[in-house]
C-alpha cells in the first residue's frame, strides 16, 4: 500500500512539490485548528459571562432610575390632587360669599 502510494505521488509530482504543499497545508490547518478549539470556548464562555453581567447592570440601573422617577410622580400626583382641593374649596367660599350679597 506504502510502495502504491508513492508511485502515485511521483507520478503526480515527480519533484516532490505536491508532497511539500500538502504537508505546509496540514501544519497550517494545525496550527490554526489547535488554538481555536483551546481558544474559542473560553471566549464564547467569557462573552456569555459578560451578556449576563450586561443584564444585570442593566436592570440593577433601571431600579435605580424608576424607583426616584415613581416617587417623584407620587409627589406630583398629591401636590396636583392638594391644588384640585383648594381651587374646589376656593371655588365654593367665592360662591358662598356672592350669595350673601344677593
Amino acid at each position: 500500500m506504502r510502495f502504491t502510494f508513492s508511485r502515485l505521488e511521483y507520478a503526480l509530482s515527480p519533484l516532490g512539490h505536491l508532497r511539500e504543499f500538502v504537508k505546509l497545508n496540514f501544519r497550517l490547518a494545525f496550527a490554526i485548528a489547535i488554538p481555536a478549539l483551546l481558544v474559542a470556548p473560553l471566549v464564547t464562555l467569557a462573552l456569555n459571562q459578560f451578556k449576563e453581567w450586561i443584564t444585570i447592570l442593566t436592570e440593577t440601573m433601571s431600579s435605580f432610575v424608576l424607583f426616584p422617577l415613581s416617587v417623584v410622580l407620587s409627589i406630583i400626583l398629591v401636590c396636583g390632587m392638594v391644588y384640585i382641593g383648594r381651587s374646589v374649596l376656593e371655588l365654593r367660599m367665592r360662591s358662598q360669599q356672592r350669595q350673601g350679597y344677593y
